[in-house]
């Protein structure tokens, strides 16, 4: 029997989800739903009308929801992963599989790689993946349509660019190394980052066209991230600047409900089912004596392993209940805007921006005239502003930070730690794709 390969997956999880989302937009209209995009996201139905129908332009907008819906699960999924990898949250689980994701020993074959968003543990590799394909499949798709065949056509390319940027953006930033096109060869993160820099510019040029502000925003934070990553440090305050300046408040938020699991608040859920606790090293931090309301903690019972006590991130939830599924998760923030700020420009701007940050959660002012005093703050306080947001794993590797505990470490499941730092490829790529 001949594996299946990496690209054939992703297209049938993809049309197999974009086949039951049919069915919903079908059954919705029915029933007289005024919000397709929204219905579409919620509501249960069986697939009644085939995947290949997408190949018709009325649908376009079906594409793009279905698109996001790939990086919102995508996103969840890999900021648990991350967390895990990246010494913010410790497993508290009973299942074996999890253990090496932990004590960051994975390899090439570890659960991370073939799993889905909604799995236990949740992959990263095939959901990003597939995330990557099907805004790359809506965006391909709405280049070669007409804005007389497509309703808002240009804000619809804007979206569809935007979310394969961010796609893009998490591959490269927990990956070691990719495949970013079908049965493509693979590349490192830098050559992931450029081609997520290209994503950007064409969602900027076609949210600026559409007067789409807020995807225009989004695209501006995805790019200013990438251009850190790509050691623009002048570019990517450009673009943080122009974001706070159109909206000193902005958030893009991944939406989430109780509708489906792939639906779910997954670090919630995570924390719900027990499986995981804040890691020691972010319990309770304080600044100047004054416990620190970004990494605040709440007692919430004992771990799924019954060993473990799970101690819940305030920002996710202040209750163990089903409740924390439904939690929006932030893609883009005027908080990261303004440390974006800090790392680019240092000095005397840096102690300004982080000094905003402090005083909208009622911290004491930082002040500092040593420049590697302000750029060692800047470092901490992404770790605590941008908590569990899926942007630790990368820092990590950016500013290269001591992992803890350090590798050699007893782990308490048995053996040591490690000293892992990126997602492997997996091996199913390797196996499948003839170009690896």
């Amino acid at each position: 029997m001949q594996p299946i390969s990496m690209a054939a997956s992703r297209r049938r999880w993809y049309n197999n989800t974009l086949t039951r989302k049919l069915g919903v937009l079908v059954l919705a209209a029915s029933l007289g739903a005024c919000d397709a995009l929204d219905t579409a996201l919620r509501v249960e139905a069986p697939g009644i009308v085939d995947a290949e129908e997408m190949a018709n332009p009325q649908h376009a907008q079906l594409l793009v929801t279905g698109a996001i819906a790939d990086f919102e699960c995508a996103l969840g999924a890999y900021i648990v992963n991350g967390a895990l990898l990246g010494n913010e949250l410790r497993d508290a689980s009973v299942t074996a599989a999890r253990f090496s994701l932990d004590a960051r020993n994975i390899d090439d074959a570890s659960p991370y790689g073939g799993n889905s968003c909604t799995g236990n543990p949740p992959g990263v590799y095939v959901p990003i993946a597939t995330a990557i394909w099907s805004s790359n499949n809506a965006l391909q798709r709405l280049e070669g349509w007409t804005d007389a065949q497509v309703q808002n056509r240009t804000r619809l390319i804007g979206q569809a660019a935007a979310h394969s940027g961010y796609s893009l953006t998490l591959m490269g930033e927990g990956f070691c190394s990719a495949v970013i096109t079908e049965l493509g060869p693979e590349v490192q993160p830098a050559q992931v980052f450029e081609v997520a820099e290209q994503r950007f510019n064409r969602a900027i040029e076609a949210a600026t066209a559409a007067n789409d502000t807020e995807t225009l925003n989004t695209a501006f934070m995805g790019r200013a991230r990438i251009r850190l990553n790509r050691g623009n440090t002048a570019g990517a305050a450009t673009d943080a600047r122009a974001v706070l300046a159109s909206n000193s408040t902005f958030q893009r938020m991944a939406t989430a409900s109780v509708a489906e699991s792939r639906r779910w608040n997954r670090i919630g859920q995570e924390f719900f089912a027990g499986n995981v606790t804040v890691a020691p090293a972010y319990r309770n931090l304080v600044v100047d004596g004054e416990v620190d309301p970004r990494t605040r903690v709440v007692l919430a019972g004992e771990g799924h392993n019954r060993s473990d006590t799970v101690w819940l991130a305030a920002k996710i939830g202040t209750a163990r209940s089903a409740d924390l599924r439904t939690g929006s998760v932030p893609v883009a923030t005027w908080r990261e805007a303004h440390l974006i700020i800090a790392e680019a420009e240092g000095g005397q701007e840096a102690v300004n921006r982080i000094n905003i940050l402090r005083q909208h959660h009622g911290l004491p002012l930082f002040q500092s005239a040593d420049s590697d005093a302000i750029r060692r703050q800047v470092i901490e306080e992404r770790q605590r502003e941008l908590f569990l947001e899926g942007h630790h794993l990368n820092d990590l590797r950016r500013f290269n930070l001591p992992q803890l505990p350090a590798p050699g470490t007893n782990y308490r499941q048995g053996g040591v730690y490690g000293d892992v730092n990126c997602f492997p490829l997996p091996a199913v790529e390797r196996v499948t794709n003839p170009n690896v």
